[in-house]
Formats: structure tokens, C-alpha cells, sequence
């Protein structure tokens, strides 16, 4: 039996479309469509029924999707103690977090981690979204809002500070003018955009971005005003910060795998973190 063919079942029994599973895959609507019959002629009986905006899976597809689903956490377990050590410290570690975080914060500081691991191999997933530890997506995640599976290794690395910035020239503008810049409406229960939206009085935003460096050069470009962290935005000569309490902190999170979390590998990655962490914001 294929495993690519099964591999699309659980991804569809999680995202419930055709086309969902193709965005999670990668791949086109007819990949898998075709990968989909495929598997239902290598069985002999359908596995989903083809509604007009769902694509739910039967009862025995969800049989199988659950069987595969854990054939896929163990060649996952298997790929995790294949980039296990053995002596010197070696390996890929798989790391996922905001691009903002990992190009300001994390990057111009690994050089050091390099040199002394020279066998170490990092991989980075910069996404704004959450990336699944438990369906490999990575090893170790930095997170900014609280982690929810209790079967992870979590620890907290601290807190971000966050403040309001614009050009000196918007800034000048009577309040009623002023404009504003956030997150997308998936992002509109976090902390930091509930108290935009208090300060912005309801008003709409003008700009929306779910990249930091995008919400920084849309203020830069005079567009409106901006809630960025601290050491981000004093990168920039064109922005002020706005005279006005600064919201609460945004907390981080550091988040391993517990099949990895022994690993030297994992652990000099994420003391890494942590220290480079409490560097930059201390």
C-alpha cells in the first residue's frame, strides 16, 4: 500500500477539504484527488463522501486515517532517534518561529553555536501561524501565546516589550486622524491587537500584516501607527514612539518535543535560545 496515498487521508481527515489538504501538503487539488482514489481502489470501498464544500472521510476512512496517523508519529519518532547524537554533537534540529523573531533575534547570534558545533545542521520554519510539534512539523518551538499540549516539554524564556510607533509626521496629525496598523482578523482575540483595538477606539485598520518587518515598513512609509517590539522598532530612524502607556508584554514560550528532549543536540539548541533570549531582552 502506497504510504503517499495514506499520508493525503490523514492530512484530509485533519483539514476536512480537498483543497485544505492540498495546502498543507503543498500540492494541487488534482494530486489529491488522485492520490485519494487511488487509495479507495487499492481498498475496495470509498473512504470519504464528496460534499460540495467538505470533504468528510466514512466511518471506516476514519479507521484508517487513525491507523495511519500513528504509523506517521512513529516514522516521525524513528526520523527524530535516526538525528540522535552519538558522541560529538551532530544532527538536525528542527526549529520553528515568527521570521521576525528568528531574523532579528536568533540569527545574528548562532554564528557562535556553529562554530562550536561545526556538525550541528539547523533547520528554521519561520511562521507567523502555530506549527505542530506533535505532527513534526519541529523539534523546538519559540512561542508567544501559551502553550497548549501538556504532553510538551515547555519553559518560559521571559517577556517581549511592545510600544506604539509611527513617523514623527503622523504622530503630529490630531488623534482622530491618525491611522493604524495590525494583525489579520485570526489574530484579533491576542492580547496585544484587543488593546490596538481599545486604543484605535474601534477604528479599523488601514494596513494589515501578519509580518512584523511588513507592519514596521508600512509605519515607516507614513501609513499609520504600529505595535512593534521595542528592539525592532528602534532599528528604524523613521519611527517615534507615541506617547502613551505601553500595552502589558508579550510573554515567549520555549517548546520541545519530548521525544527529542533529552538529545544533546536539542539541548544545546535550546540553551542557546535561552541565553540569547535573555540578551536581547534583559
Amino acid at each position: 500500500m502506497d504510504w503517499n496515498n495514506l499520508q493525503v487521508l490523514v492530512v484530509l481527515s485533519r483539514e476536512g477539504s480537498l483543497a485544505g489538504a492540498a495546502r498543507a501538503m503543498g500540492v494541487n487539488h488534482a494530486t489529491i484527488s488522485r492520490r485519494l482514489a487511488a487509495l479507495e481502489q487499492e481498498v475496495g470501498f470509498g473512504l470519504v463522501r464528496r460534499l460540495a464544500r467538505s470533504t468528510p472521510l466514512t466511518e471506516k476512512g476514519q479507521e484508517i486515517a487513525a491507523l495511519a496517523a500513528d504509523m506517521e508519529r512513529r516514522a516521525q519518532q524513528i526520523e527524530r532517534l535516526k538525528n540522535l547524537p552519538d558522541g560529538q554533537i551532530s544532527g538536525t534540529v528542527r526549529l520553528t518561529a515568527p521570521p521576525a523573531f528568528i531574523s532579528e533575534t536568533l540569527m545574528p547570534q548562532l554564528a557562535a553555536v556553529g562554530d562550536e558545533h561545526p556538525a550541528l545542521r539547523l533547520e528554521f520554519v519561520a511562521e507567523t501561524h502555530v506549527v505542530s510539534l506533535e505532527q513534526g512539523g519541529a523539534d523546538i518551538a519559540v512561542r508567544f501565546a501559551q502553550p497548549k499540549a501538556q504532553q510538551n516539554v515547555v519553559r518560559k524564556l521571559g517577556d517581549v516589550p511592545y510600544a506604539l510607533y509611527g513617523t514623527a509626521q503622523h504622530i503630529a496629525r490630531p488623534k482622530a486622524a491618525w491611522r493604524f496598523i495590525g494583525l489579520d482578523r485570526g489574530f484579533a482575540q491576542t492580547p496585544l491587537q484587543k488593546w490596538l483595538a481599545q486604543f484605535s477606539e474601534g477604528r479599523p485598520f488601514d494596513v494589515v500584516s501578519n509580518d512584523l518587518h511588513v507592519q514596521r515598513a508600512a509605519a515607516e512609509a507614513g501609513l499609520g501607527l504600529v505595535l512593534l517590539p521595542v528592539a525592532l522598532a528602534h532599528q528604524s530612524p523613521n519611527l517615534v514612539q507615541v506617547d502613551t502607556p505601553a500595552p502589558p508584554p508579550l510573554p515567549a514560550w520555549l517548546v520541545i518535543h519530548p521525544d527529542v528532549k533529552n538529545a544533546p543536540a536539542i539541548r544545546v539548541v535550546a540553551d542557546a535560545i535561552l541565553q540569547i533570549f535573555r540578551q536581547a531582552y534583559r
